[in-house]
């Protein structure tokens, strides 16, 4: 730090202080994790302490000064019988008008972010004025009164800066990619943006992306999500939450989003996660407690059967094993004598399991099981018979199970003609769905889900799932992961002509544009979700750069005014209109006669209606007919 520039900005700097405390802390009480809101500095006039600074570590006592930036964690443990101390809380702007090259010079020395501790030497002279400036702040002066602290303020800055340059004291800027890290870690369970973070820590978002991608190569968004799916892997392994509630403690609320997040980053769903053998999984959870990555406060667990015990506190697995074993070695052996006595034929099997004949076994074999699901655990039938769905009887087809029940909207695609024969529609009628006799319902309708559990046993997919997410679960719960998997094989190699086919026709470079309205006013447009999943995710074809950037994931559209349209539209756009009744002159309307689209012929109309439904066999539909598409206009041209 450059101190005559640092006394330049103080100079510069518009000062307002926010509070001033006088706090008295016991032996046995600690300040933990405290987010400093402004700027600040802690004078210790009594006792000693360690003090710690977002992960550096210092020891305080009497008159020692320390400095912090705003956002910075102050934490304050192991106190010796007591500590006094004053904290002052102030924020500095730079006014207007100001110089270029002044605002260059506070970007870039940022003083009211550094981080300092030292030991003051003129230490009756900087007490009396905090003294006095924390008796006028309790005044009930008003205006005055506060007045009178600012310029005292102004003279504890000037001391405080005499002694900085004699003391040649080591500023330091704190480590802003650090400072990120260690908040994430602590309140990955709240909502957390790149806005909230430059707000902050008084930086603007895009100087903290950058600062964190050079550094970490990776973004703020991608690495709280590693860490909350990493925090929801130790719960999905050590709890028995429900996904629900796992998805809630590690900040998603949308517990569907939670389920597609976590697959997109693990490779699997939570609940494929859970259940795989326990020595399949690789998980080591290391917890960095608190704010600092002291080793010492890192916790290390061991790769085996006893994957939760500490290196620290020795291995008793061998113990474990032996009683185990003597145990089931007794419970044979009487097992064995009861069978003698009884004249029951009881056979031993090489891993130590007992088993019955097996007419008695057939006896007692149960006729149902137990589900994992959002909603916790479910006993529903080993092999339904009567099952229906609200929202996925498209799913069950795929499968080649028939529901006797579902919601005629979902039947109504184009795609699933012919298989309507045997299904009765319950338009949403508690009492038409009694009257179904269902043995298993499966819904994607959390609002109804317990008034069917009334009726039936019950299975909650989240209707925002994926198609694949989707079918994974359906395959898991009705043990069908063979024929999943052989109509995916299908699926998979029609998706992958129907790519090849288009790639060829559009070229590496061309852009497509999916859009919704007609030539109206109000213009949908949509990004790889609704509409456009067919087309960027299963055909594989590129938005432009600007519905890339602006296009959220979670909210993949957008409404337009037709003076915008230019900003977004494509090589190709496909236009999604209700057929039966609307179709539309492009070439002679305003703006869009000027597209490049429209003058190369290049905009497609589409049944928005068709191209509503998300089941698999409609999903193969649509990319097969929009493939046929534009083979034909290849054709044409």
């Amino acid at each position: 730090m450059n101190i005559d520039n640092h006394i330049l900005l103080w100079k510069a700097a518009s000062i307002q202080v926010f509070d001033i405390r006088y706090i008295r802390m016991q032996s046995d009480e600690q300040l933990s994790s405290y987010r400093v809101p402004t700027s600040g500095f802690l004078y210790a006039i009594k006792g000693k302490a360690n003090l710690l600074l977002d992960s550096k570590a210092y020891k305080i006592e009497s008159f020692y000064i320390a400095h912090v930036g705003k956002g910075s964690c102050l934490q304050i443990s192991a106190v010796e019988d007591s500590l006094e101390y004053y904290l002052i809380l102030y924020k500095a702007a730079l006014p207007l008008p100001h110089r270029k090259s002044l605002l260059a010079l506070w970007e870039r020395e940022k003083p009211f972010q550094l981080q300092y501790v030292f030991q003051v030497s003129n230490v009756l002279t900087l007490q009396e004025k905090i003294e006095t400036m924390h008796r006028e702040w309790l005044k009930q002066g008003g205006n005055l009164a506060h007045f009178h602290v600012k310029a005292l303020f102004y003279q504890f800055v000037y001391e405080l800066l005499q002694q900085l340059h004699q003391q040649q004291v080591i500023v330091q800027q704190p480590d802003l990619v650090e400072q990120i890290q260690n908040y994430i870690e602590e309140y990955y369970s709240q909502p957390i943006t790149r806005e909230s973070l430059a707000q902050m820590l008084n930086y603007s978002v895009p100087y903290i992306a950058k600062q964190f991608k050079q550094k970490t190569g990776r973004s703020i968004i991608d690495y709280l999500i590693h860490i909350r799916i990493q925090k929801a892997q130790h719960l999905l392994l050590h709890t028995s939450s429900s996904l629900q509630e796992i998805a809630s403690s590690v900040g998603y609320e949308d517990v569907s989003y939670f389920i597609r997040i976590f697959k997109k980053y693990s490779g699997q769903t939570p609940m494929q996660f859970k259940q795989q053998p326990v020595k399949k999984k690789s998980y080591r959870p290391i917890y960095r407690l608190s704010l600092s990555n002291d080793k010492k406060w890192i916790r290390h667990y061991i790769d085996n059967d006893n994957y939760y015990q500490y290196k620290t506190k020795g291995d008793l697995s061998m113990n474990k094993k032996t009683k185990s074993s003597m145990m089931a070695t007794l419970l044979l052996c009487f097992t064995l004598l009861l069978s003698a006595c009884s004249g029951t034929a009881i056979t031993a099997s090489n891993n130590g399991e007992t088993k019955a004949p097996a007419n008695e076994s057939a006896e007692v074999q149960s006729t149902t099981k137990i589900v994992s699901t959002v909603k916790g655990d479910v006993e529903i039938p080993l092999d339904p018979e009567r099952i229906v769905t609200d929202y996925y009887p498209g799913f069950l087809l795929t499968m080649g199970i028939k529901p006797v029940g579902t919601l005629e909207l979902y039947m109504k695609s184009p795609y699933l003609k012919g298989h309507n024969e045997g299904i009765t529609y319950f338009e949403e009628s508690l009492e038409a769905v009694v009257d179904l006799k269902p043995d298993l319902i499966i819904t994607g309708d959390d609002k109804n889900y317990e008034a069917y559990a009334k009726i039936a046993p019950t299975v909650l997919i989240p209707f925002t799932l994926e198609m694949d997410a989707t079918l994974e679960e359906f395959s898991r719960i009705l043990d069908k992961e063979d024929e999943v998997k052989t109509w995916l094989d299908d699926y998979n190699q029609r998706v992958a002509k129907a790519r090849q086919t288009v790639q060829d026709i559009l070229g590496k470079d061309q852009t497509v544009t999916i859009l919704a309205g007609g030539a109206k006013d109000d213009i949908t447009l949509y990004g790889n979700g609704y509409t456009g999943r067919s087309f960027y995710d299963g055909l594989g074809m590129t938005p432009p750069a600007k519905v890339l950037e602006e296009i959220d994931p979670e909210k993949p559209w957008l409404q337009l005014s037709p003076e915008l349209l230019t900003d977004y539209a494509g090589d190709y756009i496909f236009m999604a209109v209700d057929k039966a009744t609307e179709t539309y002159d492009y070439k002679n309307e305003p703006v869009w006669k000027t597209l490049d689209a429209v003058q190369n012929d290049q905009i497609f109309e589409i049944d928005g209606w068709s191209f509503w439904f998300s089941d698999p066999i409609s999903i193969l539909g649509q990319i097969e007919e929009v493939t046929e598409m534009l083979v034909q206009h290849a054709k044409e041209k």
